[in-house]
């Protein structure tokens, strides 16, 4: 089931949605602007952009979200109830937050982190023990903020495609 299913406010000027057919190309090219700023980086998290395909499935599933402020694209993410490929068939209830990609013109105003504890409150209100976030163990400064939001390392599960580091924080349900 989404985590929702119509535009809700989540900062006095932004609003977050799920994002629409038609809506691919605006949700990939801002996964490939932030792909990009992190290989400037020399951080290999992602691919240089991501298939069609998988976004157009997340659409279809109700689990790509776009964040907009004044109608213009700013950031976008997916939450969705299960990540086997990472984190097996774990049987505790979670959302499992991922491909989360801010625009450089919306940066370091906090918006990632206000996803992340956005998603947050929407486990608690949906009886979630859990929200999970996977990233690249070569990114320091993500796995911090992670951290710093309340993110407690899992594991660093070996043999995936890219070096892997899991986090999970607590609702409390």
């Amino acid at each position: 089931m989404p985590i929702i299913t119509g535009p809700e406010p989540l900062t006095p000027d932004a609003t977050i949605r799920p994002a629409r057919p038609g809506e691919e190309d605006v949700v990939l090219d801002l996964l490939t602007e932030a792909a990009a700023w992190l290989t400037g980086r020399g951080i290999r998290q992602w691919p240089q952009r991501f298939p069609w395909e998988s976004v157009n499935r997340r659409i279809g599933l109700g689990e790509a979200l776009l964040i907009t402020r004044h109608d213009k694209p700013i950031a976008t993410c997916v939450v969705t109830e299960a990540e086997p490929d990472l984190w097996g068939d774990d049987p505790e209830p979670a959302y499992y937050l991922g491909r989360l990609a801010v625009a450089r013109e919306a940066a370091g105003a906090g918006l990632g982190v206000r996803i992340i504890d956005w998603s947050w409150q929407k486990a608690v209100a949906h009886g979630k023990a859990f929200v999970r976030v996977a990233t690249t163990r070569d990114n320091p400064t993500l796995r911090a903020l992670y951290e710093r939001a309340g993110f407690e390392h899992v594991t660093d599960p070996p043999g995936l495609k890219w070096p892997t580091s899991l986090y999970q924080r607590r609702t409390g349900g």
